[in-house]
């Protein structure tokens, strides 16, 4: 007990938990003030959920209305028209309700559409609007809503306490905030060997077992004091600003594939931070088997990262991998949380505790190591066999620079291990893309045996009967049969038998064209199915409703297709459709099957370099970089300061500063535009280097739109335009190299004010988080600041400038603002540094003076 007190001592005096504090505050903060910022338009965001209802209803009424005045009325239209008329009366209180902001009553008013849809149904009709799955879902919950007297609540962004802490579990207790964690606390042992006060621990009476347990005990409380944190926090700041209603029986859907059910929030909430306690007691104790291993903090870091990465894509990849067994999954806590639909959930966190006793046992079974990464030794020779150089001030200080990174090793371990990443994930992005093309093929021959074997002989099958019924009736001459309205119905299947021998002629090219390998045919089949879906190719009995689409994507997805046949490009298979902003999903998981469903893949060069600007990959080597130049003079302090040899030096501490910031410039760059030239490399050599010219989608803002002389494309809810992925990859490198520069630029001007690399580091985060979030509130001056073109992806397609619809948020206006602000920052640290040492000089003039 008295080593664990010792421990938990040493990481209240670090006053590291005041960051788990703030990173709290600011995340529990952010989400509150967006749903906050969210509440006057509660209104209108559910009258969109409704919509795709309310308009089949009317498109209904309106059929029903039609065929009633030409006088085909059967008897079982007649007990379906009364049902749709029912839509009338509850769209009103329903509307009414929602106008009214009375929530409290609109389960009610749901139950009854949820009956009436059944009745439909029962009657023989149809509503498509709402079927299947998402009915059901529907139908549950709305019972549980009633069930416990709850109102109807926007689970997009609630105000009510016990859901916004559901929402900060969700983004605070992720794989994200372990590696926070490990970044803030990983190196709790790897440290004391650095600082060789692991040599002091050593002379004590306390056995190596003890002592690594001691530290891993260290690591469990501060999980439990984050995870305290996340809980009085995130229930404080909504009952302070928001509502004070503490219900948390409100349900959350826990669903996998078809199978699904709802816990209540108090379950779902309790599950998470089992899950994220016991995720991290496993890494932690990777943690302790590498640092026993270890010297070096850096090390024992980049490997975690780098075996955690590796391992969980995989995990990802495969769904064989996707078990209670596999530690990786474990790893993938909302995922587990959400779909872990029986009573096997407990299986998780049981056998995250087997893998960690499992773990921890080796870390006390093998012999202590000194190695580093690579079991290369951490013993260097003298540099260049001993030889030095005299040269200029700066010169001098950046070859000094050089030396330190070159001797220190931390630059080719990452090198390395950047390389294995770019390697292993173009492997999985070429798995990835299998799937989805053999994903997408299935379909069409899902399509082909579901019209063979299902459709067309029930439309001939009708057909045969009802011309029997004619021929009967025509043999008899018994007037009671209506022959008109068996003519009726003669004519309605074979509309539906006409346009399902053309969807069938047509998945039946598509499957041909790529077994055949023509493409321009492929297109053709994929350019019908557009044109379906937006209404073109319909026939009489076909009723097209937009429904969640929006006509944006569904031009765009048309003009994609010519786009491709006009430069006659090799296709990435997957879904048909464009996902835009533009789209109105009312339902979050719809939303995010319509997304995956469409998303493209590909491990070719150039589309691999699309998929890391576009998925924030970009910043992997752009931190691991920034973290191995250290935080400029920050790096030089702490409890080893070697910045006090600095000073004894005849040389100003402003070119050594200059020294600093040019080597980590020009080395900085050199690896992350030579990590980017690897990738291209791998993803040729894997597979191929790419089409220059396939086409990205790219938003026009509202004013480049409505400007005289506009050329790009238009729909009813804004403008786009395609720019070649080529275009988009040189403008992605373009950008990542300037946020690179500025990033530097940082956190050298901090480095001269903070003591220690880890509050600069964090401070930058702070920073540009706090200017990436108050960029979108700038409105026509967001081109000025440089935290606007920190989204690489939304900037060169074109996102963030429409939605803040400032045309000057480009790629060039960010590469100039970037830079400027760059050497701005790099400027008034060198301001800085000569004002001291003027300062210094002078202060020496008079303790001189005064001897």
């Amino acid at each position: 007990m008295a080593l664990l007190k010792f421990e938990l001592k040493k990481i209240f005096r670090q006053k590291k938990l005041m960051w788990l504090l703030v990173v709290v505050l600011l995340g529990v903060g952010f989400i509150f003030n967006q749903n906050f910022s969210k509440k006057e338009t509660m209104k209108e965001r559910y009258s969109e959920v409704i919509r795709p209802y309310s308009e089949e209803a009317d498109g209904l009424y309106r059929f029903y209305k039609d065929v009633e005045l030409k006088g085909n009325l059967n008897e079982a239209m007649i007990k379906q028209q009364v049902h749709v008329n029912e839509f009338g009366t509850i769209f009103f209180h329903w509307k009414g309700a929602i106008y009214n902001k009375e929530w409290n009553k609109i389960p009610a008013v749901e139950q009854d559409f949820l009956k009436t849809v059944a009745s439909l149904e029962e009657a023989e009709g149809g509503f498509s609007a709402l079927y299947g799955l998402d009915r059901e879902k529907a139908i549950q919950k709305n019972e549980w809503l009633l069930k416990h007297d709850l109102p109807y609540v926007d689970d997009e962004f609630p105000l009510a306490p016990a859901l916004v802490l559901k929402q900060s579990v969700d983004f605070l207790l992720s794989a994200g905030a372990i590696l926070f964690l490990v970044l803030l606390f990983g190196n709790a042992l790897t440290a004391e060997k650095e600082q060789q006060t692991w040599l002091t621990l050593k002379t004590q009476p306390i056995t190596r077992r003890q002592r690594i347990l001691m530290k891993y005990a260290g690591m469990l409380f501060v999980m439990l004091v984050f995870l305290l944190l996340v809980a009085c926090i995130g229930l404080l700041i909504p009952y302070l600003f928001g509502e004070q209603a503490w219900r948390f029986e409100y349900p959350q859907l826990v669903q996998s594939e078809e199978v699904f059910s709802f816990i209540s929030t108090s379950a779902y909430l309790a599950r998470s931070f089992v899950l994220f306690f016991a995720a991290g007691t496993l890494v932690f104790s990777f943690i302790m088997l590498l640092s026993s291993q270890m010297k070096s903090s850096f090390s024992v870091l980049v490997m975690t990262g780098f075996v955690g990465a590796v391992g969980y894509s995989l995990t990802l990849m495969i769904e064989g991998l996707q078990g209670f067994w596999n530690p990786f999954h474990l790893l993938n806590i909302s995922k587990i949380v959400s779909e872990t639909v029986a009573g096997s959930f407990w299986l998780f966190p049981v056998s995250t505790i087997v893998w960690s006793l499992l773990i921890l046992a080796a870390a006390f079974a093998l012999p202590e190591g000194e190695k580093g990464l690579f079991g290369v030794s951490d013993v260097k020779k003298p540099f260049d066999d001993g030889r030095t150089r005299h040269v200029r001030a700066v010169r001098n200080s950046i070859l000094f620079e050089w030396r330190k990174l070159k001797r220190q090793g931390s630059l080719r371990q990452s090198v390395i291990i950047l390389g294995l990443f770019a390697v292993i994930g173009c492997f999985l992005l070429g798995q990835i893309s299998q799937k989805k093309e053999e994903e997408a093929i299935a379909g069409i021959d899902g399509s082909i045996t579901f019209f063979k074997d299902t459709v067309m002989p029930e439309y001939e099958s009708q057909l045969k009967a009802l011309e029997e019924e004619k021929a009967e009736a025509e043999m008899s001459g018994d007037e009671s049969i209506d022959n008109e309205y068996i003519d009726v119905n003669l004519a309605f299947y074979e509309a539906l038998l006409a346009f399902s021998k053309e969807e069938l002629a047509n998945e039946e090219m598509g499957k041909r064209a790529y077994e055949q390998e023509d493409w321009q045919a492929f297109y053709q089949y994929q350019l019908y199915l557009n044109k379906r879906n937006s209404g073109e190719i319909a026939s009489e009995y076909h009723n097209w409703i937009l429904g969640e689409s929006s006509y944006v994507m569904l031009e765009a997805s048309k003009a994609e297709k010519e786009w491709l046949m006009k430069h006659d490009i090799q296709p990435i298979i997957s879904g048909v459709e464009i996902p835009t902003i533009y789209e109105s999903w009312g339902d979050k998981e719809r939303k995010k099957r319509h997304a995956e469903r469409n998303r493209k893949v590909d491990n070719n060069g150039l589309f691999s370099l699309y998929l890391y600007f576009d998925n924030f990959v970009y910043f992997i080597p752009m931190l691991l970089l920034l973290f191995v130049f250290g935080a400029g003079f920050a790096g030089e302090k702490g409890k080893r300061p070697t910045i006090q040899t600095l000073q004894t030096l005849p040389v100003a501490m402003r070119s050594v500063f200059l020294g600093k910031v040019t080597t980590t410039v020009l080395v900085g760059i050199s690896g992350l535009v030579g990590i980017f030239a690897f990738v291209l490399l791998v993803g040729t050599l894997f597979n191929r280097f790419g089409d220059w010219y396939y086409p990205i989608f790219y938003y026009n803002s509202p004013k480049v739109v409505e400007a005289e002389g506009y050329t790009g494309m238009r729909a009813l809810e804004g403008g786009f335009d395609f720019m070649p992925l080529g275009e988009y990859m040189l403008s992605g490198v373009a950008l990542s190299v300037c946020i690179f520069l500025f990033l530097i630029a940082l956190v050298h001007l901090l480095g001269i004010f903070i003591p220690r690399a880890f509050v600069v580091y964090s401070f930058v985060g702070l920073i540009c988080g706090f200017g990436y979030f108050l960029s979108d509130k700038l409105g026509d001056y967001a081109q000025f600041s440089p935290f606007t073109y920190l989204d690489i992806g939304r900037i060169v397609n074109g996102e963030v400038a429409t939605v803040l619809n400032n045309p000057g948020v480009s790629v060039l206006n960010g590469c100039l603002v970037l830079l400027g602000v760059a050497v701005l920052l790099v400027g008034v640290a060198y301001v800085v540094l000569r004002l001291r040492s003027g300062v210094g000089a002078e202060r020496k003039k008079e303790v001189l003076a005064t001897n």
